[in-house]
């Protein structure tokens, strides 16, 4: 049970990275185009905010292969290593690279135009699910630290 739960699991990160980065590059460069064609005053935004998205693809995909590497790692029992510690520890900062890009580009945004309600509220939500991952990864690797040495003072008790 455990195993296909693992793979399970693994499939289903790997279907939200295809449907993200198929959505990416396919439907959303269509869309940006429908809307530069709907209001051509903001047509110049276009391509900048499409670059900006695909830049944030850069984080999340490093960050899907490092929770792959950690479940394949629960799937062999090696989770109480160094180096699952440093998987959570990039994902987190992959989440928090994720929010500053958001962030800033959100700022830079508002200097260039008035906001659309709807699309700021996206960037917000975004944003904070972005810190949330971020601070609960932080606190996953804290605990993982911690048991890591706990059972190295186990390890050495005779």
């Amino acid at each position: 049970m455990k195993k296909f739960s693992i793979v399970l699991f693994q499939l289903g990160i790997l279907f939200v990275a295809l449907c993200i980065l198929l959505l990416s590059f396919f439907w959303l460069p269509q869309t940006a185009e429908a809307f530069a064609m709907e209001a051509p005053e903001y047509a110049y935004l276009q391509y900048p905010l499409l670059f900006g998205i695909w830049v944030t693809l850069i984080p999340f995909i490093w960050a899907i292969v490092e929770a792959l590497r950690i479940s394949r790692k629960v799937a062999l029992d090696q989770v109480f290593t160094g180096a699952s510690a440093d998987h959570l520890k990039r994902i987190k900062h992959c989440a928090y690279g994720i929010m500053t890009l958001y962030v800033v580009g959100f700022v830079i945004l508002l200097q260039l135009v008035d906001m659309n309600p709807g699309i700021a509220l996206l960037g917000i939500l975004i944003s904070l699910a972005s810190m949330m991952i971020g601070l609960i990864t932080g606190i996953l690797e804290a605990l993982l630290r911690k048991a890591l040495v706990i059972k190295e003072e186990n390890d050495l008790t005779v």
